[in-house]
């Protein structure tokens, strides 16, 4: 348990060396026992591949009456039919210890030209019990069992018995009978057996540790060069918040994880200081509207009470009263506009406009097509006298009807402000999208200002006064609540009539 709670301590570095050290160690510890018993197979197969050739030659020998003193490489015997030992190369009568042990012998009824012997070479195991071994120089830590190769020959003469040399008294084979002969072969374990001990121990005890460690430091060499385009991003972002918001981070060549996080990096810091321009430059403007308002509400206050004998309160007062609903139109539509591009950041969240909305819900939907509907008819009455023309399809909204009232009537402010005497509105349906069109007769937007019209506190007819033209907010606030519920604003080109045309396309509450 101590291993989980200070891993997390360790650098990032640290953790990658460990992990390869802890990967390199356990790779060896699954990869050496079985190395070590797939080369224990290949060389028993080797083995026993020479014990068949062994075998044979052994059987020509015999049959030749040649001796055994140039074959001493291979452990074999030669048993007679009676089961005595005549010769043998690096094997043992363990009779001679225990007259329980010895190498299986046929019984009579087993030799014969026609004795499945005859027909081939068998492998046969023979177990040893504790203490005992074919030869003294096989392990013999406790019981084991060993593989032999037995061949039964053909019969040999007693001539050709007589020239095998003897082994000792017991096995003189002298005087005996023509009689078939009972070959051994010993398939040797101890090459196999030393050889993988050997490499094993190796493995284990000196290939290992020292791969293991050197596999650990090429991975703290290696990671170390990977996180050196992390410590240039981190050097950066610290110059950042510092104070220098135009600072960018390096982006690496390599397309890889840090690539990605360099690059978003960089669009997060475009994102910040765009922000931060934006509100810089929205507490300049502010600034600037709000003076203009509160010096005049400041002036008609300050001159009737130097003379308030001659003051006509009454004008005094709503005058003033103008000025403050200015003042408040203005702080009006600079809280919508900071919430309006709020949810545009943030699409789903509108909690804290909830006490701005009173006319509908959390949820539901708006029905854009009445809602224009209805202000062309307030329009109707009262204020100039504007020709206004509409085509309205079916167009329901998702979510509340603030914020597309608020929509419908900057666009419907914005052309009756400039209309030469004609308004003309076109709502359509296609698509999952519902495209609003205000046009007018004015006389337009240049090419040039249709981007520019939707930036804020932006006029482009210097000769109106804050009166007649407005605080310059309307159309940002058009594009900024369009872009929050989904859509989009633009500036065309003129279509029916040869003034402005303002377009905005909205998702509909059934489009996917």
């Amino acid at each position: 348990m101590l291993v989980p709670r200070r891993w997390p301590a360790l650098g990032v570095r640290a953790r990658a060396a460990g992990a390869a050290l802890i990967a390199s160690a356990l790779a060896f510890a699954v990869a050496t026992p079985l190395v070590g018993h797939i080369v224990r197979v290949r060389l028993e197969h080797a083995a026993l591949e020479q014990g068949w050739a062994a075998i044979a030659d052994l059987e020509a020998r015999v049959r030749s009456g040649a001796g055994g003193g140039e074959f001493q490489n291979h452990s074999y015997a030669v048993l007679a039919q009676d089961g005595r030992w005549l010769r043998s190369a690096n094997l043992e009568d363990p009779r001679d210890a225990d007259p329980a042990l010895g190498l299986p012998a046929l019984s009579p009824d087993q030799y014969g030209t026609n004795s499945p012997h005859m027909l081939g070479t068998d492998l046969v195991t023979v177990r040893y019990p504790n203490g005992h071994a074919p030869h003294h120089r096989l392990p013999t830590a406790g019981p084991r069992t060993y593989r032999f190769l037995r061949k039964l020959t053909e019969p040999v003469s007693a001539a050709r018995l007589a020239q095998l040399p003897p082994n000792g008294p017991r096995a003189d084979p002298a005087n005996l009978p023509d009689q078939q002969l009972l070959l051994y072969v010993l398939i040797d374990p101890l090459t196999g057996d030393e050889t993988a001990a050997t490499l094993t121990r190796v493995l284990a005890y000196d290939v290992a540790p020292a791969t293991s460690l050197f596999v650990a430091l090429i991975a703290w060499l290696a990671t170390g060069l990977a996180l050196r385009p992390v410590e240039s991003i981190r050097r950066q972002m610290a110059a950042v918040r510092e104070g220098a918001f135009h600072e960018r981070v390096p982006v690496p060549r390599a397309r890889d994880g840090i690539h990605r996080l360099a690059r978003t990096t960089n669009d997060t810091l475009d994102r910040l200081q765009h922000a931060l321009d934006e509100q810089r430059r929205l507490v300049a403007d502010a600034s600037h509207e709000l003076r203009s308002p509160l010096a005049a509400l400041r002036s008609s206050l300050e001159v009737p009470l130097a003379h308030p004998v001659a003051a006509d309160w009454p004008t005094v007062v709503r005058g003033a009263l103008t000025d403050a609903e200015r003042l408040q139109d203005l702080a009006d539509d600079l809280l919508l506009l900071a919430r309006a591009e709020r949810d545009t950041d943030r699409p789903g969240d509108s909690a804290d406009t909830a006490d701005t909305d009173t006319d509908a819900g959390a949820g539901g939907t708006v029905d854009l097509h009445d809602l224009i509907a209805e202000q062309l008819a307030e329009r109707q009455y009262g204020g100039r006298e504007l020709a206004y023309e509409s085509e309205l399809d079916e167009a329901v909204l998702t979510g509340r009807e603030m914020l597309p009232a608020r929509l419908v009537r900057n666009l419907l402010d914005n052309a009756a402000r400039h209309a030469d005497g004609r308004v003309a509105v076109t709502l359509a349906v296609a698509d999952g999208w519902a495209r609003l069109t205000v046009e007018d007769d004015g006389p337009g937007i240049p090419a040039a200002d249709r981007e520019r019209v939707f930036e804020r506190f932006v006029r482009l007819d210097d000769a109106r006064d804050r009166h007649t033209g407005g605080a310059g907010l309307g159309l940002a606030l058009v594009r900024t609540i369009a872009h929050s519920l989904g859509g989009t604003a633009a500036a065309e080109p003129p279509g029916r009539l040869p003034g402005a045309r303002l377009v905005v396309r909205l998702p509909t509450a059934n489009s996917s």
